[in-house]
């Protein structure tokens, strides 16, 4: 696991939000992707990319992401998102899971590749189940969150739907982790 980004947030939302991406970026199409998305969101809050050059899949690397992120909030997001419009720092509410709106899809719940968690939740509620190597565990955690759930439509973001496992050539893995998924 290697960061590869990090840059730092205006005194405005110091401390407050961090932006923690999962990476894979072995190819120039996938470099272009985490560029984008990290442009997109450098200018609220703090952003901090791991690689995954040991190819742990997207649920470990986020949550080993997620663990150093030094923020009260922390928002899990994946490399195939930019911000459209709103600050994300709205999606910081105290004792919520949050997502944006999606302007591509049509997410009414928790939305797997952005979401944010306060530390409190997450140390009550835990981190992504590492059983599922690329999918589901988001579908997992919006279980366990639901009651404590919040859309937050001032806040949008565009995703271009798995494109990072696309290019990556992760695909495969769906039934696998459907299996695991289905067994909880």
């Amino acid at each position: 696991m290697l960061m590869i980004s990090k840059t730092t947030p205006s005194p405005k939302t110091m401390s407050k939000l961090t932006i923690a991406i999962p990476a894979y970026s072995a190819t120039p199409e996938l470099l272009g992707m985490l560029d984008k998305c990290i442009e997109s969101y450098a200018h609220h809050a703090e952003v901090i990319v791991h690689e995954d050059a040991d190819q742990l899949g997207f649920t470990k690397n986020a949550n080993n992401v997620w663990k150093e992120a030094k923020g009260d909030y922390v928002a899990i997001v994946s490399s195939d998102t930019y911000l459209v419009s709103g600050d994300p720092n709205d999606l910081c509410i105290p004792g919520k899971v949050t997502s944006p709106h999606i302007e591509n899809q049509g997410i009414d719940g928790l939305a797997g590749c952005f979401f944010v968690v306060p530390k409190e939740v997450a140390k009550e509620r835990g981190y992504l189940n590492e059983s599922m190597k690329t999918y589901y565990s988001d579908e997992d955690y919006k279980e366990r969150t639901k009651d404590i759930f919040q859309k937050v439509p001032s806040v949008v973001i565009h995703h271009l739907q798995a494109q990072t496992v696309k290019v990556a050539g992760v695909e495969g893995r769906m039934d696998e982790d459907k299996a695991a998924y289905d067994k909880l």
